[in-house]
C-alpha cells in the first residue's frame, strides 16, 4: 500500500522534532550521515526586487466600518449611534472616507501613497463564524481542505525551511502544504534545550538515511530544517533582543513585526511572513479597545516599514470578517460579513474596489463587493510573481494591488 506523504516542517514549531521518539523509526543499523553533511540549503540572501509579504491578521473580525469610516454618509451615524467616530478627530483619505484617530502612520502612508484600502472584502457565503472565515481566507477555498495557499505553493517550491515563517507559537493553516509547509519561530532568541548535552545526538537524529520508514525520514528532515532555523534566526533574533531599549510585550505586533524586521534586514531569505494580532471580537465596550488595538496595529507597521527601507516590502492587513452594522446594547457590535484591507509599503495607493453602500446593507452588514481571493491573487502575483490561479483559483479576477 503506497504511504502518505509526512510534511517536513510540521514539526518546526515545538519540541516534537527533538523527541526521544523521532528515533523508533530508524529500521537499520548502518551509520547515519550527519546532518551537517548533507546537501547544503538553498542562499540566505535575498536577490534584489523579489518582494516580501507580510501577512497581518486581526483576529476575532476587525470592524472595518470604524477602520476606513465612510463620516460623510448621513447613514452612517445614525446607524453607529454611539459607536460614531467623530469626524473632527478623523483622518481625511479621499471620496468621502477617513481613517480612525488611532491610525496615525496610516494617514501618512496615505498621503505618500504607500497605503491602498480595498472595500467590501469578503466571500459568498460567509456564516459570520470565527473558525471556518479563518479555514476560508487561509486555504483560499470555501470547502473543506488541510493545506492553505500558500502551503500549496511551497508543496511545488519545496526547498528552504526559511521561505515562509510564521513569527508565532503555532504554524497557521495558510503555511500548511501536503508534504512541505512553513516554519515558526518566536519573537525573540531561542535555543533548542541543552545542546551542549544533546547536539550530537540531534544531529544524528537529523541525519540521512535511506533505509528509515516514512515517518522518521519525515521527522529527520524536519529536525534538520529545525536546526537549520535555529543556526540562521537565533543569533538575529537574539540581537534584536539585546540591543532594544524597551523589550515590552514579547507576544504583542510590535515585538512580531520587529522580528520579522530584523530578519529582512540581516538578509535571511524569507518572502512570505505571517504574523496575528488577537482582540478584534469586541462584542462589548468596542470603541475603546478597538482604539488601542488599531494604534499598535498603526505602531508595529509603520516601524516594520522604517526599518526595512529598500526593501520591497508588501504588508497586507486583514481579518476573517467585519462587525455587523448597528451596535449592540453592550456597546460593542456583532460579528458581520465584508470588511477592509489594508495594503502598506510596496503597493498600489489609493481606493480598490466598490464601496459598499450603506443604503443596500446584505441582512444588516456590509456587502460584499470584493472577493477576498482576487487580493490574494493580486498579492500572489504583484509581490511573489507566481501563478495566482494555480494558488487561489480561477474564479475571481486577480486585481492589480501593487
Amino acid at each position: 500500500m503506497p504511504s502518505t506523504p509526512v510534511s517536513r516542517r510540521h514539526f518546526l514549531g515545538g519540541a516534537a522534532a527533538v523527541g526521544g521518539a523521532v528515533l523508533t523509526g530508524c529500521t537499520s543499523e548502518a551509520p547515519v550521515v550527519p546532518a551537517a553533511e548533507a546537501e547544503p540549503s538553498a542562499t540566505k540572501v535575498t536577490d534584489p526586487g523579489d518582494g516580501i509579504l507580510v501577512l497581518v491578521n486581526l483576529d476575532g473580525g476587525n470592524d472595518g466600518l470604524n477602520t476606513v469610516c465612510p463620516v460623510t454618509d448621513g447613514r452612517y451615524r445614525s446607524l453607529r449611534g454611539s459607536l460614531a467616530l467623530d469626524p473632527a478627530k478623523t483622518h481625511e483619505m479621499s471620496e468621502g472616507f477617513v481613517l480612525h484617530p488611532s491610525l496615525t502612520s496610516f494617514k501618512r502612508m496615505w498621503d505618500a501613497g504607500n497605503l491602498g484600502v480595498v472595500h467590501g472584502v469578503g466571500f459568498e457565503g460567509l456564516d459570520r463564524s470565527h473558525f471556518h472565515c479563518r479555514d476560508v481566507w487561509q486555504a483560499a477555498r470555501s470547502e473543506r481542505v488541510t493545506t492553505g495557499w500558500l502551503g500549496r505553493w511551497l508543496d511545488d517550491t519545496g526547498g528552504d525551511a526559511l521561505t515562509a515563517v510564521a513569527v508565532d507559537r503555532l504554524l497557521p493553516l495558510v503555511l500548511r502544504g501536503e508534504t512541505n509547509s512553513g516554519g515558526v519561530v518566536p519573537s525573540g532568541a531561542f535555543m533548542l534545550p541543552d545542546m551542549a548535552a544533546l547536539g550530537d545526538s540531534v544531529a544524528l537524529m537529523a541525519g540521512v538515511d535511506s533505509r528509515r520508514s516514512d515517518l522518521a525520514s519525515a521527522v529527520a528532515r524536519s529536525t534538520a530544517d529545525l536546526l537549520e532555523v535555529v543556526d540562521v534566526v537565533s543569533p538575529v533574533l537574539g540581537e534584536e533582543r539585546s540591543g532594544s531599549d524597551e523589550i515590552g510585550n514579547p507576544e504583542g505586533l510590535t515585538a512580531k513585526l520587529d522580528a520579522v524586521a530584523a530578519l529582512i534586514s540581516a538578509g535571511v531569505a524569507t518572502r512570505v511572513f505571517t504574523v496575528q494580532l488577537g482582540g478584534f471580537d469586541t462584542h462589548a465596550g468596542q470603541a475603546p479597545t478597538h482604539a488601542a488595538l488599531l494604534a499598535e496595529l498603526d505602531r508595529a507597521v509603520d516601524n516594520l516599514l522604517r526599518r526595512t527601507v529598500g526593501h520591497p516590502v508588501t504588508v497586507a492587513v486583514w481579518s476573517e470578517f467585519g462587525r455587523r452594522v448597528t451596535s449592540n446594547a453592550s456597546g460593542g457590535t456583532d460579528h458581520g460579513k465584508a470588511s477592509v484591507m489594508l495594503l502598506a509599503g510596496r503597493v498600489a495607493g489609493g481606493h480598490h474596489g466598490d464601496p459598499p453602500g450603506l443604503d443596500r446593507l446584505d441582512d444588516g452588514d456590509l456587502a460584499t463587493t470584493v472577493d477576498f481571493r482576487s487580493v490574494l491573487g493580486g498579492l500572489a502575483q504583484g509581490v511573489l510573481g507566481i501563478d495566482a490561479g494555480r494558488y487561489v483559483g480561477t474564479d475571481h479576477p486577480v486585481m492589480a494591488v501593487v
